[in-house]
Formats: C-alpha cells, structure tokens, sequence
C-alpha cells in the first residue's frame, strides 16, 4: 500500500475480484435491497471465492471478518454505529472486526434513498440504514449456519452462533465462520430472514465507546496528511481575495527559486458549476513548508469583480427589502387559517426581526485530500464525505468516466459541512491531470476560512398576535436567506411546491412544534451572489433562533411562563412534551434561584428526533456567564448511547459558539477574519457545566443526533439573557455584560 504505515484502505474491485479468484475460498453477502428492505436472490449464485461489491459483509477463511460501512465518519462515530448495526445480526464484536469502505463507492446499494447521490449528511446515516444493515448481518449469520447445518447434517433450527462461531449444542460442536466461508458462498440468499428481538441485543443500544479512539488519542491513526505516494507534490492555492475575480497575469519567477518549489499552476474558476471552485493559482512542492513559502512570493495580477463592493453589513438591510418586494419570490413552507384576518382584532401584536451573520464551519482538519490522474483514470485518498461530488470533479475536469474513479476513503478530522463542499475536489484533479503526477491539496486554517462556502447570512421577521385572555392566535415568520446548492435540492423551483427543504428546517408541517389556528411561515429567497455551502444543523439554526426567541417574547407578552406557553400551544407531540418537561424539571424550572440567576428555556425537532436545551446564566460584578446547560434528548434508539452523549455534547458546544462567538464577515467582497485571532470560537475554558439525559422514545427506531443538539442552544441563551436583564437580544453575536 502506499500509505505510511498501515492505513487499511480496500483495493479497487476491478483489482480485487481478480485477486479472490485466487483466494482458497471466501463469503460475502450480497443484497439487493430496494426500499423494501426485503432480499432477493442474486441472478446467479456466487462461485466460491468471488463476490460483487453491493455487501456490507465480509467473511475470508482465515476467520477475518469485514465490514464495510459506505458512510464517511468525520469523527462522528458514524463507523461505529453502522458497524454495530450489521454485527449485532451477525453475532460478532463490531469493536474488533474490520471495518473498511467499500470497494466501488459507486455502487447502487450505496446510494442515499432519500437523496438519490453518494454522500453521507444531515443525520441520517444511522436512522436510514438500521433496517437494511441489520439484515445484512442477519442474512450473512443465516448463510453461515445453514453451510454448518449443512456439514453436520443437522437441521438449520438446532443451529446457533456466538462470537463468529456456528454452534451445535446438542453435538456440542462449533465451526468459525472462516471455516465455513467456502461452502457459505455457494448458497442463495433466503428470501426472508428473522431480526433479532431487541432484548437479545449485545451491542446495539449498549456500546459506550468509539472505534479507533485508542489509536487516535495515541497518534497512531492515520489521516489525509499521512498519505505519502512516490512522485507526490504538496499543492497550496492563493485563491481570488475578491469574490468573482479572475487570474490576468501571474509572475512565479521568485516562487520557483524557493527550494523544493516544482511547478506553479493557475487554476481556472468553474462558475458554470454550482460550488465549483473559484479561480486561483497553485503552488506544488515536495513538501508543505515550501509550497507555503513559495505562495507568499507569488505576484498575481487579478480582475475586477462585479462583488468587490459587497459588504456584509449592509445585507440585513437588503434582505429585510426583500420580504415586502412584490417581486421576490415568497414560499409557503406551512400554513393554516388567515394571519391577517387577526392583526385587526389582536389584545396585543408582537413584532421583531432576527439576524444572523456569516459562519465558517472551521474542522479541527482543514481539507487536506490527494489525487493521482493516470491513463485516464483518477485516484483519491482522503476524507470524501460526498462521493458524487467527487465524480463530478473526475467528470467535469477531468472528463474521466464512471468506472475510472476509485475513492480510499478516510476518517476525517471534523466536518461541519465543510466536506460536503466540492471546491477542493475540483482543484485537486486538475491540478493532478495538468501535474501528471500525485497532488495533495493541503488548506490551512486562513485558507479554510476565507474559501467562501460558509453558512449564510439570514434574517427573520416574526409576527404574532395574542387575545385578551393570552392566547395564540396568529404567527406568522418570513425566513430570508439564500437557496441552498441547488444540486440537494435540484429543480426545486420547478416543483409544484417551489421549496428549498434544507432552507426550512424547523419550519415546516413535520417539524414545526406548535400548532396556532391561524399560521403563516414561509421562506423569502434573497440572493447576494456570495457562495455559501453547508453547516452542521444548516436552517435548523437561524429558525430555531428565531421561532424560540419569539416564543418566548410571546410568553412574556402574554404574561405566561415560557414552558407553560410552548406546552399550551402543542398538540400530538408527546415526545416533544416529554424532553421539554424533563429538561426543565432537571434544570429547577419553577423552583427559587439564587439572585442574579435565570434561566431560558428552548426546543427543536430534527432529523425524527427531539431536544429542550435549558440555559443558567449567572451575573457577578456586572459579568454575566453561562453557568450550565441542561439537555434532554429524544433520538428513539441510541444504537450507541456513548456517541449519541458525544454528539449532543459536541452539538452544545458548537451551539454555544452560535450564541458567543461565531461572526464572518465581509468587505468589499474580501473576507475579512482569517484565523482564531479575529475569528473567535467555543474553547474548553467557556463551557459550562453540561447534564445531558437521553430517553429512550422509540425503541425500535434510530433517530438521527449528530446536527440535533446545536439549535437551541442560542436561543435558550438569548432567552435566559432577557429573563436576566430585561433586555431582548435578537441578533447573533450575543452580548453578555
């Protein structure tokens, strides 16, 4: 392998099922399972030692097994909860097999079924793939012991497994599963097969630790900067520092007398393709430290931009326009009764905006990601999280066909959204076709942070009335931000309902927890031609900022508790009731605080799961802090309980950072924050005390956690800050005195 070490990448399949025909035997399981979930047999059975790559199971004679998860993990534990998933059906420990990506990313059981690509987000990697990998397992453990039933002349019901072994209790004989591989591989598939009862399950809801933490608190795991290949050249790219603009002219004389410095490379924008990458100019050295020095020497000449007036300050005013422009394109994302048949006859009327400025997603590990171009096929290494983004780079630049894109796909350090960009993918193969040579595009944390593809800035404008006797009677919300990358959403507008989902997160029929006679939100479209990419929890956090904020200063108005407020105006939502009771009953809701203490209370759905986030803020000496988050979570069944507390309290952490600190801006179409100097976020030293509680809300079905807990953090702030001071903040950064 060309890796330092041993990074355990799998090889190609057109390289691997050459090499298991000569293999003494092997099992793999091959499903086709549409969306069913039920199996079907392959159109031929399998010879021995040879199978097609649409399994998640793995099985080699010498009792090796494998199993592939086609999620990319950033950290998340994603390998972990799908791993556990397909051993619990196959009754072995999901800590110490193999766990490996597939062989063809590409393949048609990996495709997401919801979103028709290859990529891995918005928290449904568990909560999608449960049932299918779980029968996987179950198919796989079945194939085993009828092979064994088989071989003893035993029926297939006096047969049973434990720790990769086929047991006969009555014979009180045993086969491993690699002994049984050979003979396992010439059977069909059975059409259906029993899943285990929950009471039976060893691993799943039970693991408390992740895979490879060892090797990760230790150095030993390996990343996309331990990738060495022979020949490979270190790439850094100056990009435009004005959005839009173009390379006129380049002068690298001084660049290519740094030693180490190879080749210099422009880089030409792709604005034809949605999130492709802007214009730039490539530095490629035999190591990193000189392909920096060289950049720093580079004379580039770049064009005007049509956005080199652009200032991020002025946008609120602009998209607040944009609400009352008969011209802007207004979308219903839920409604009921008529809004404004209640203004005239409200007791009281409620209005207020709330804004939202540019975030970047910042990962521990900027983007680092290597390619190789030969004979017209393309190779990547790296933390792919969105495949298809991958093969469109190979397609688009590269005019590289399907079958010619292989992917060792690797852990990454942090995501965020920001892997979900396709920028850096484009980069890297034209810079290693025009190279001819492996490129590792490395970013740093300035590169990272002035790429562009942030999180958009937003504003909301929220309107609501209240009778005399308190009571909600009308809400209406206009969500004003730019349209998500349309190839998520792709002809969106060409629907029947004109909808952008990942731009009403929270505010829409089956997330939105409250539920007035007359209700009106909607999503404004308001483009400022700034690229924006995604963020973990996307839309779910300015609408939650602003549908919780407002709900509480409709509580206020009306003079009713907050909590009492939200509950009287659910219906049908008993789990949601459920985590916004339990949270504030831990957090001492209702009970005496000490002086200058309060506390602000808030809830989200998402991702079929449900959260209440209670804020404690304390003031001493004029400084206010935030003492203690206390968070209830809903997620149905935590496949692995130990990375569910993980995620949410990682979620808290980067929800807090939402709240505090998180702010990017621009001037003159130039980003202005380039590190953590000027560009604050969450650090050990701000958090406060955490209680996290998970329910166990539905059973028998994963939710999705890893964007869930960050939401309704701000908000909670924000509304602890009012119960505190008396002073509403609606715009992120808050202030604390």
């Amino acid at each position: 392998m060309p890796f330092i070490d041993d990074i355990d990448v799998e090889l190609p399949r057109r390289i691997f099922l050459k090499q298991a025909i000569t293999l003494a035997s092997g099992l793999a399981v091959a499903l086709y399972l549409p969306s069913g979930l039920t199996a079907t047999e392959p159109k031929a059975p399998m010879p021995a030692g040879e199978f097609e790559p649409n399994a998640w199971v793995r099985v080699l004679p010498d009792g090796t097994v494998k199993l592939v998860v086609h999620k990319h993990d950033s950290g998340t534990g994603t390998h972990t909860a799908l791993a556990a998933c397909v051993a619990e059906e196959l009754d072995v420990n999901p800590m110490t097999v193999q766990v490996i990506s597939p062989e063809n990313p590409f393949f048609e059981a990996y495709i997401h079924p919801v979103w028709k690509v290859y990529s891995t987000g918005g928290s449904t990697s568990v909560s999608l793939e449960y049932d299918r990998l779980r029968m996987a397992g179950a198919t796989a453990r079945v194939l085993l012991m009828t092979a064994a039933a088989q071989q003893w002349n035993v029926s297939l019901d006096s047969c049973t497994t434990e720790d990769g072994r086929v047991l006969h209790t009555a014979s009180r004989r045993s086969l491993g599963y690699g002994e049984l591989a050979g003979l396992a591989a010439q059977l069909s598939p059975p059409a259906k097969v029993t899943l285990k009862d929950p009471t039976q399950f060893r691993y799943i809801g039970k693991l408390r630790h992740k895979r490879d933490a060892a090797a990760k608190v230790c150095g030993r795991f390996k990343y996309s900067i331990d990738v060495v290949l022979p020949q490979m050249l270190v790439a850094v790219i100056q990009r435009t520092p004005v959005i839009g603009s173009t390379v006129l002219k380049v002068d690298s004389s001084a660049a290519l007398q740094v030693p180490g410095v190879r080749k210099v490379i422009a880089i030409p924008g792709r604005p034809d393709v949605l999130g492709g990458n802007q214009a730039g100019v490539a530095v490629l050295a035999d190591h990193y430290w000189a392909a920096h020095q060289g950049r720093e020497l580079l004379n580039v000449q770049w064009s005007e931009s049509p956005l080199a007036g652009f200032d991020s300050d002025q946008l609120a005013t602009a998209q607040a326009a944009a609400i009352d422009d008969k011209a802007a394109q207004r979308v219903s994302a839920m409604a009921a009764g008529d809004v404004a048949a209640q203004w005239p006859i409200a007791a009281k009327l409620l209005e207020a905006d709330y804004r939202m400025p540019y975030k970047v997603q910042n990962p521990l590990e900027p983007v680092c990601i290597t390619a190789q171009v030969v004979d017209n096929a393309i190779t990547y290494w790296g933390g792919v999280q969105v495949p298809s983004s991958a093969l469109e780079a190979a397609q688009t630049v590269c005019e590289i066909a399907k079958d010619k894109v292989t992917i060792n796909e690797m852990v990454s350090g942090g995501s965020f959204g920001a892997r979900e960009a396709k920028y850096w993918l484009f980069e890297v193969a034209y810079l290693a076709q025009q190279a001819k040579v492996p490129v590792k595009l490395m970013n740093s944390r300035e590169d990272e942070m002035r790429a562009l593809f942030m999180h958009p800035a937003t504003l909301h404008r929220a309107k609501g009335a209240l009778d005399a006797q308190g009571q909600l009677t009308a809400l209406q919300l206009n969500a004003v931000s730019p349209a998500s990358p349309e190839q998520w959403e792709p002809g969106y507008f060409e629907r029947p309902d004109h909808m952008d989902y990942s731009t009403t997160e929270a505010i829409t029929a089956w997330d939105f927890a409250y539920r007035p006679a007359n209700l009106d939100l909607a999503w404004v479209k308001h483009e400022s031609n700034v690229p924006s990419g995604w963020y973990r929890s996307v839309s779910f956090i300015p609408n939650v900022f602003a549908v919780e904020s407002f709900m509480d200063e409709l509580a206020h108005g009306a003079g009713q508790d907050p909590l009492a407020f939200r509950l009287a105006n659910m219906h049908d939502r008993p789990r949601h009731v459920a985590v916004l009771k339990s949270a504030a009953e831990r957090a001492g809701w209702g009970q005496p605080l000490p002086q200058d203490t309060a506390l602000g209370i808030a809830t989200n759905q998402g991702y079929t799961s449900f959260i209440a986030v209670v804020a404690r803020l304390s003031k001493k000496d004029g400084v206010i802090k935030v003492d203690k988050l206390t968070c209830v979570v809903d997620c149905g069944l935590a496949v692995s309980p130990g990375g569910v507390e993980e995620q949410i309290y990682g979620g808290l952490m980067w929800g807090l950072g939402h709240a505090l600190f998180d702010r990017m801006d621009i001037k003159q179409g130039r980003v202005v924050q380039s590190n953590f100097h000027d560009y604050r976020v969450t650090r050990m030293s701000d958090m406060p005390a955490v209680d996290i509680l998970v329910l166990d809300g539905e059973p028998g079905k994963p939710g999705g956690v890893g964007e869930l807990g960050s939401p309704s953090v701000a908000p909670a702030i924000a509304n602890a800050l009012f119960s505190l001071t008396g002073v509403r903040q609606r715009s992120t950064p808050l202030t604390l005195g």
